[in-house]
């Protein structure tokens, strides 16, 4: 059967324009034949599974990518040869792939090219026409429900497989490995996909990405999010404040035990008093928790962070919430649920 992949890339590609998978549609034209030879495989091998050709196909369309890559002195040499990997990436999601580790090739394989997982995440995080404006290309998914859907299908395998790539660290000012939810998106000023979310005012996915173990406090550079929000929050004079932006400093709120107080260096009382001085509007209106800022956090949300702080770096958030012997509720409080 992995003959009859190999065989499938190079004929199909072999008289392809270089420019062939741009569009959408051209990539759609592909994945509709592919999927047509992965049901023909199943139907002539009563042995054969829909995973095992699924998983074939997409590991061929690796290869087939490295194989490019190699005969360029291991440059990629993008066009159709790179977009064979995204004819891969809708496979693997249209038939709910299960292999994590071939997924995970695919995911390094991307990476390796792009250094970023832009096209994953923009679509997710502003709908699956926004793309085609912010870095020139379009979604392979329908809509954002499904570009959002798509997003938690490899975040759960990247978890799996406990997936970390190469990326800049502002902390160590050097490459260190970086979990998948938190590469940063090189077309939103390489900010990490939380903070994205975060200034999209988009709670649903910012709580989506907490859920599955992404950073809250990211090392892309940016300064605190709570910070960030509170500055936006202090705009409305008024005090009409958006939900939105109410809803994800409820939500980072939740993963934070207490809030860092920014002007250092200077002493805790000045900096204190300066707080207060800036953010007066938002501290009368309780929007800032007093115990998170000056005084002592329940013993309850320490508890939660710190559980979330070990399954994080465990790559078991969501998931392994459900393994821990406690109460249902307690796991609900846990998962941000409660």
């Amino acid at each position: 059967m992995e003959y009859v992949f190999d065989v499938f890339f190079e004929e199909c590609f072999l008289t392809m324009e270089r420019s062939g998978l741009k569009s959408r549609s051209g990539r759609r034209d592909v994945i509709d034949h592919l999927n047509s030879v992965i049901s023909g495989c199943i139907e002539g091998r009563p042995t054969a599974t829909a995973q095992l050709a699924v998983g074939l196909a997409v590991q061929s369309a690796i290869d087939y990518h490295r194989k490019m890559k190699d005969d360029n002195f291991r440059v990629c040499m993008m066009g159709k040869y790179h977009n064979v990997l995204y004819i891969a990436l809708r496979i693997a999601w249209d038939w709910s792939l299960e292999d994590s580790t071939v997924i995970r090739l695919l995911l390094e394989e991307i990476y390796a090219c792009e250094n970023t997982f832009e096209r994953l995440f923009l679509g997710a995080l502003f709908g699956s026409n926004a793309p085609h404006f912010i870095a020139g290309w379009k979604s392979d998914f329908k809509d954002q429900d499904e570009n959002l859907r798509a997003m938690v299908f490899f975040l759960h395998h990247a978890g799996k497989t406990r997936l970390k790539l190469p990326s800049y660290s502002y902390v160590y000012r050097d490459i260190v490995p970086t979990k998948f939810i938190d590469i940063p998106i090189e077309s939103c000023g390489k900010a990490a996909p939380l903070r994205v979310a975060m200034q999209a005012s988009a709670p649903d996915i910012l709580m989506i990405l907490l859920r599955h173990g992404a950073d809250p406090n990211p090392d892309d550079g940016g300064s605190s999010p709570i910070i960030s929000l509170l500055d936006k929050l202090r705009e409305y004079e008024n005090r009409s404040y958006p939900y939105q932006l109410v809803s994800c400093l409820k939500l980072l709120l939740r993963c934070t035990i207490m809030i860092e107080l920014p002007y250092k260096p200077h002493l805790f009382h000045v900096r204190k008093e300066m707080f207060q001085t800036k953010y007066r509007l938002l501290l009368e209106d309780n929007l800032i928790p007093l115990d998170q800022l000056f005084g002592v956090p329940t013993l309850k949300s320490i508890c939660r962070c710190h559980v979330r702080d070990q399954l994080r770096n465990n790559f078991q958030l969501p998931r392994g919430i459900n393994r821990l012997q406690v109460p249902r509720k307690i796991m609900k409080y846990i998962d941000l649920l409660d």
